[in-house]
């Protein structure tokens, strides 16, 4: 888990990423924590059925790197937001994030908090050079998180936006 101001990051557990796409409440009920807009919704559902399963159950793998993480507002005792990484360092040791905030909690720094604190595990991983990050080029909420954490944008393919950090 990781620790920021307002935030408790966690890495699901197998078990827990199922009961995360069961779309039910049994997750908050087992963790004690209050319902909220926490969903599944595609493409990330498929994302999760179709990879990140599949990579946890490859004990080859290191699961910090395939699992979605949740972030718990502590004060609320609500899920607010989720990342992945997308995978272990490759061969230039970049690893990539992917992001996202539920309804309802948007535009109240809980994405920058997340990226960051995401960031600042990294750093502690062994191989991890840099993080990359996409976004349209019409999300500038998303854009304004990753300027918020230092990210600068490097690449632009059509209106796909292409964004790193050192660390």
């Amino acid at each position: 888990m990781i620790e920021t101001p307002r935030l408790t990051l966690m890495p699901l557990t197998l078990d827990q990423l199922r009961l995360h796409i069961a779309n039910k409440y049994e997750l908050e009920q087992t963790l004690g924590l209050q319902k909220g807009s926490r969903q599944a919704w595609e493409p990330v559902l498929s994302i999760i059925v179709h990879f990140t399963i599949p990579r946890l159950q490859n004990p080859k793998l290191d699961p910090m790197y395939h699992t979605m993480w949740l972030a718990v507002d502590r004060e609320k005792k609500q899920f607010v937001a989720e990342a992945k990484f997308k995978g272990e360092p490759d061969e230039t040791g970049a690893i990539e994030i992917g992001y996202g905030t539920y309804p309802g909690f948007q535009r109240k720094g809980y994405m920058t908090e997340m990226v960051g604190g995401m960031l600042n595990w990294a750093r502690q991983q062994p191989g991890v050079q840099r993080v990359v990050a996409d976004t349209t080029a019409e999300n500038v909420a998303s854009q304004k998180v990753l300027e918020k954490n230092d990210f600068r944008l490097f690449d632009q393919i059509e209106d796909m936006l292409w964004w790193e950090i050192s660390i």
